[in-house]
């Protein structure tokens, strides 16, 4: 068809005018997120969130999530230095020792606003543990967690087996003690080849240790309700005792430990140098592609006092909308997706995480009651019974290093464990101004 030549201009003007509203639409519809993940990557956490992208791309064309993947411990402060700057992502995942900070600033968005106040009240209720109140700020939620993480005793289940030991057994610390001796294996020439509980005493890349669940057990909580230290103190002494004492008496636990961080412990551990060893749940998946599927257990650690169990460290990832962004609706839509449904039946089946919602888990017990899962099982009930998650009033970050720096005082250099604890909450209280 020939349109006169004013006619063909208006139409090319008009042509060229949705185009560029079409780019700029596009690119309104990039949603930016900032998380320790790489969808790219091979990690079972890495592939779900990978399922979950295509999946909600597929649904909502025009909609990119780009991921920007970030050093884990750097993570945080730099999205508090991008939200000061203006320029911050969309979606942020943040660190549970930092999430109080986050709060504080303002930095991240009302979910209430964007999704959460249209859930049914049974779905909110559902979700209404300690997780969820640590998001929640009087009416308002900022974020949901995801990565749920809760530290325990991570075993071989096949070194467990040849020696003959249940690990249900294994509620009293006696009972485990005698169990990791058990499991200690040295070569002719009187070499220890294989320890039988790992843990770690390095300040780098420190994770929650043994200890403080004696601490827990006992005092509720390892702050005061003004986020003061308090572990010099006869619990604190017993806990400390009792967790080096694993070096210098039973021979369990390699002296080589005060050198160790968190990740040589999962490397060891994959070398089959250790049959148990203070863990992490949201690393099993992982080492269940090294070790074998049916290979790697998790624990509750042993109670006191005629309890069964000790409650925990419960920690994970704090995941928000930034509250400046200008794609707030879409962002917190991705994030609603993540949070449900599918995503959260992919978290635990690919990504080997447990699932934000406990109904979640519970209509996958046919996944859930093969042996290599029963693991989220157990996690599930540390979480809901003997869990402790830091409050956000106060910051808490460095009190696992300043533990940590306490048990190799007393295993290289001989402290004293009333000192070593007293020299540590000094160190915490002054780091974190209090």
């Amino acid at each position: 068809m020939n349109l006169p030549r004013n006619l063909k201009g208006a139409v090319f003007a008009a042509a060229a005018f949705a185009a560029a509203f079409a780019a700029s639409a596009a690119e309104a519809q990039t949603i930016r997120m900032w998380t320790f993940l790489n969808p790219a990557g091979n990690a079972p956490r890495e592939k779900a969130l990978a399922e979950m992208i295509q999946k909600f791309e597929a649904a909502n064309p025009g909609v990119k999530i780009s991921v920007e993947p970030q050093v884990w411990d750097q993570l945080t402060p730099k999205f508090l230095a991008a939200h000061r700057a203006g320029n911050a992502p969309d979606l942020v995942w943040v660190n549970t020792d930092l999430l109080g900070d986050a709060l504080k600033t303002g930095s991240l968005a009302d979910l209430g606003e964007l999704f959460v106040n249209k859930w049914p009240a049974a779905m909110r209720d559902e979700r209404n543990d300690g997780y969820w109140s640590r998001c929640a700020q009087g009416t308002k939620v900022h974020c949901l967690f995801h990565s749920r993480n809760y530290y325990g005793v991570i075993y071989r289940t096949d070194f467990l087996k040849e020696a003959g030991i249940d690990p249900a057994t294994l509620t009293t610390w006696p009972a485990f003690i005698e169990a990791a001796k058990k499991l200690t294996v040295k070569d002719a020439s009187g070499n220890t080849v294989r320890w039988g509980f790992g843990q770690q005493f390095s300040e780098d890349r420190a994770d929650s240790q043994m200890m403080t669940s004696l601490l827990l057990s006992r005092q509720g909580d390892l702050f005061d309700a003004k986020g003061v230290a308090k572990w010099a103190n006869p619990t604190g002494v017993e806990a400390l005792k009792l967790q080096t004492d694993m070096v210098s008496v039973h021979g369990v636990t390699p002296r080589q430990a005060v050198t160790w961080s968190a990740e040589d412990l999962y490397e060891q551990f994959a070398a089959g140098r250790l049959a148990m060893f203070t863990g992490a749940v949201v690393r099993i998946s992982t080492m269940q592609a090294k070790v074998g599927n049916d290979n790697v257990g998790f624990m509750i650690w042993p109670g006191i006092d005629g309890k069964p169990h000790s409650p925990a460290v419960m920690a994970g990832w704090a995941v928000g909308v930034w509250s400046g962004g200008k794609n707030k609706a879409v962002a917190g839509k991705f994030l609603e997706y993540m949070s449900t449904g599918v995503s959260d039946r992919l978290w635990v089946e690919v990504g080997g995480q447990l699932p934000g919602a406990p109904s979640t888990l519970a209509d996958m017990k046919a996944f859930t009651s093969l042996p290599a899962n029963a693991y989220l099982t157990t996690a599930a009930l540390g979480v809901a019974k003997y869990g402790w998650i830091p409050s956000v009033e106060y910051g808490v970050g460095g009190y696992r290093q300043a533990l940590n720096k306490a048990a190799q005082d007393v295993i290289v250099g001989g402290a004293d464990p009333m000192a070593a604890l007293t020299a540590a909450e000094r160190r915490f209280n002054q780091q974190n101004n209090r």
